[in-house]
């Protein structure tokens, strides 16, 4: 299947509600990033794991950008690495630009393009996991007064249809 095709399939497959392992959505509108990026700012607390790790204390912190363009997330310490981790998202166009990075790993980029439905905001992008190709999600669902953010992916060197779970990230207000 073509990149052009899978793109598609993406975008047709996320406003119909076809995703696996995620609430139903009826439909998705674009997103405009100075909302999302507004709406991540703030110190966020809470527990993290990927499957089948136990979970481990978290804290995030979220800087959104003076003119609503950038949003960094500081992430305490990963499933993987005692560091902390840096994820930069970056308006560009129409799309939402990534770059990752931990410290000990090469630091990765993607693009993707985001999606909000009733309060709850996704980025869907084509990359590697695990030096496989990859549809990857993260996706922020609003909960109570703060968010969990899941990671998820989709192979696409295998038969498997939907998106699994990768890691889920708690973002709760810190408790005074």
């Amino acid at each position: 299947m073509k990149i052009s095709q899978l793109k598609k399939m993406i975008s047709s497959c996320f406003k119909y509600s076809l995703f696996l392992l995620i609430p139903s959505l009826s439909y998705a509108d674009k997103a405009r990033f100075g909302d999302f990026c507004r709406s991540m700012a703030g110190q966020w607390q809470g527990t993290s794991a990927k499957l089948k790790q136990p979970p481990i204390q978290t804290s995030v912190s979220a800087i959104c950008s003076a003119d609503g363009r950038q949003l960094l997330l500081s992430v305490s310490r990963s499933a993987r690495h005692p560091f902390s981790e840096t994820w930069w998202f970056r308006e560009r166009g129409e799309s939402t630009y990534l770059i990752y990075f931990d410290g000990v790993e090469e630091d990765k980029s993607q693009s993707f393009s985001l999606y909000q439905q009733n309060g709850s905001y996704s980025l869907l992008g084509e990359g590697k996991l695990d030096k496989r190709p990859a549809l990857i999600q993260l996706r922020f669902e609003a909960k109570d007064k703060g968010w969990i953010w899941l990671q998820n992916v989709q192979y696409l060197d295998d038969d498997t249809d939907r998106y699994l779970f990768y890691r889920g990230i708690e973002m709760m207000p810190p408790a005074h």
